[in-house]
């Protein structure tokens, strides 16, 4: 049976949970279904039926990328035989977690949006740097303990970094991991609305704020692009970010190519 790249899992709340299965990748091969998966907050995960269907997948390994902050307020699930990171995804320029729940930033004037969506883009640029998050969601993979669930708030910004890169050593072309990273933006119905209650009228007045809403509510398309043109910016190749930054050499990214793609 043909499933469509980075389908939507149909759990009854838990919006923007979705695998990265099916995306074309090296050698003109596709990335195995049921290997990685991307979602926000658990805690949406509340009905009987829906922890059934998640565990059902079979995950080994969460790699949860909130804040601890954000993970008090809204805890994961017990599962049990999962191994956890829970490692924060952002940090400040001095080091310290920065909490990253966009349902926290329902309530802003137009100052605050429009500074806050400029530094949403500087935290991309940031993200592929120094992340021992990502270090530790690839040293998992580098291992073999797949599948893997790696999750953030609303599974869209430290989230879609992560699915960007695991899709990067697979091989996937940037248009590919462009478009896995534009679905967040069709399948987040209820952060949309709550998005557009909280700041429509504010947007109509100011058409400017536009684009700093929408990655508020979503993602913006050039946010992502700032994280993979700092990348080519600071390594002459992929091969050598991914061992430098990841931990994985030329050799551990052909193996995850032979055991990943099909």
């Amino acid at each position: 049976m043909h499933i469509e790249p980075g389908r939507v899992l149909p759990f009854s709340k838990a919006e923007n949970f979705r695998e990265l299965g099916g995306w074309p990748a090296a050698g003109g091969k596709t990335v195995k279904h049921g290997l990685f998966f991307r979602c926000g907050a658990l805690c949406e995960l509340e009905s009987e039926e829906d922890l059934e269907a998640f565990r059902a997948l079979g995950i080994k390994v969460i790699c949860d990328l909130r804040s601890t902050g954000e993970r008090t307020a809204q805890p994961d699930p017990a599962f049990a035989g999962v191994r956890r990171h829970d490692i924060s995804a952002i940090l400040d320029e001095e080091g310290r977690e920065v909490n990253f729940d966009p349902h926290s930033f329902l309530k802003m004037d137009r100052v605050a949006l429009e500074t806050l969506g400029r530094m949403l883009g500087e935290f991309y640029a940031r993200l592929p740097f120094g992340n021992a998050a990502y270090r530790a969601m690839f040293a998992e993979i580098r291992a073999g303990q797949l599948p893997l669930l790696f999750h953030c708030s609303a599974g869209k910004d430290r989230t879609g970094v992560a699915a960007a890169l695991i899709l990067l050593a697979l091989g996937a072309a940037r248009e590919t991991v462009m478009q896995d990273f534009l679905i967040t933006n069709t399948c987040r119905p209820r952060a949309a609305a709550e998005y557009e209650a909280s700041y429509g009228a504010l947007v109509r007045q100011y058409p400017e704020l536009k684009p700093y809403l929408g990655a508020m509510g979503g993602v913006d398309e050039a946010n992502l692009a700032r994280a993979l043109d700092a990348i080519d910016a600071r390594y002459p190749c992929l091969e050598a970010y991914f061992e430098a930054e990841q931990g994985m050499t030329p050799a551990d990214l052909a193996a995850m190519r032979a055991a990943c793609l099909e």
